[in-house]
């Protein structure tokens, strides 16, 4: 295998060219860390190969740059030995939620890269055992992948199932393609969705607090907010190999707003913002493109940084001057033909 995405159904090229952030980051890397080549068409009808060996330049900008260059037709990955892992979720009751923030920041400090772990604050569970439990109120969930030799994985999640205690323990060994799937049933298709995300420098006791606070005023049952932890593997790449930028950030934190009725549309948003923007202190200042919305370019600038977004956009005006491919988190070009028309 290979790092995927959080969820069975998130597809392979946005999420590539994005970066992807999956179960396997912190031991493999991120998805485009283990791109090897990719064939595109580009705007003016070309078809080309970029890989180490190949239109470099592209190569570098893809991997993090999005849809911008041009169409994915075949993508060439590095695959990994995974064989059973263990996987699932520990949950803890809502009410103590800054005790279990505080407990998830020191144990992750002393994570092994084979563990990628998720915080999330959910408002009510799909999850039949639990939802009887909590009847239907709030909970919070730690879910975990350990990648590695199995015994060495219980002792390291051992921490993290007995502290609490919690309300449910449901991590067991599972074949890497059930938990690719775990997570499915809380992301279903037809919902109105409005997302808001940031790099985390850390969870100070401050940053703790307005999540705490914010996660108990959540307005819809059918919203998450999540924190997944990042470093181990992201940081043994450099900085500058690729367009895939921030790997100095300890978390990222997406506020998944989910809800049904188009009426509630104020309501949800308000609060999605106003998390947003209460968080910002605590903020690297940068964001995951792959969960940016329509929020402008300044955030498509921040999600890259201000050298890397002048690279990418002289990338742009070499294999795309007309911003063709622009229904995206748009980079233009230095000398942008469509903004005249």
């Amino acid at each position: 295998a290979t790092t995927g995405g959080i969820v069975s159904r998130t597809g392979i090229a946005g999420l590539t060219l994005g970066g992807g952030i999956g179960w396997l980051m912190r031991k493999f890397g991120v998805t485009c860390d283990n791109l090897l080549a990719v064939t595109m068409v580009t705007a003016d009808g070309r078809l080309l190969t970029a890989s180490s060996d190949e239109n470099q330049d592209l190569f570098w900008g893809i991997r993090g740059g999005g849809g911008n260059f041009g169409i994915a037709t075949e993508f060439t990955f590095r695959l990994h030995q995974v064989g059973p892992v263990l996987a699932g979720t520990v949950y803890y009751p809502a009410m103590k939620c800054r005790e279990v923030l505080r407990f998830y920041r020191d144990y992750i400090a002393a994570a092994p890269d084979e563990l990628t772990t998720m915080f999330a604050y959910m408002a009510a569970s799909d999850t039949p055992s639990l939802s009887k439990l909590l009847r239907h109120g709030p909970a919070l969930a730690i879910h975990v992948c350990y990648a590695g030799p199995l015994a060495t994985g219980e002792k390291a999640l051992k921490p993290l199932r007995e502290f609490g205690p919690p309300l449910l323990d449901a991590v067991r060994i599972m074949p890497y393609v059930e938990l690719q799937s775990m997570l499915d049933s809380g992301a279903p298709p037809g919902l109105l969705n409005f997302w808001k995300s940031s790099y985390l420098n850390g969870l100070s006791d401050e940053a703790i607090e307005v999540l705490t606070e914010y996660s108990g005023a959540m307005t819809s049952p059918l919203s998450q907010v999540h924190l997944q932890h990042l470093e181990g593997a992201l940081r043994r790449a450099g900085e500058d190999d690729m367009a895939f930028s921030h790997r100095d950030a300890s978390c990222v934190l997406n506020i998944v707003t989910k809800w049904k009725d188009p009426r509630e549309f104020e309501k949800h948003i308000k609060w999605t913002r106003d998390f947003e923007v209460a968080m910002r202190p605590y903020s690297t200042g940068g964001v995951y493109v792959n969960f940016l919305g329509e929020e402008g370019e300044d955030r498509v600038k921040a999600a890259y940084g201000p050298a890397k977004y002048a690279r990418l956009a002289a990338l742009k005006n070499k294999y795309d001057p007309t911003n063709f491919f622009r229904l995206n988190q748009n980079i233009k070009p230095i000398k942008d033909k469509s903004a005249e028309t």
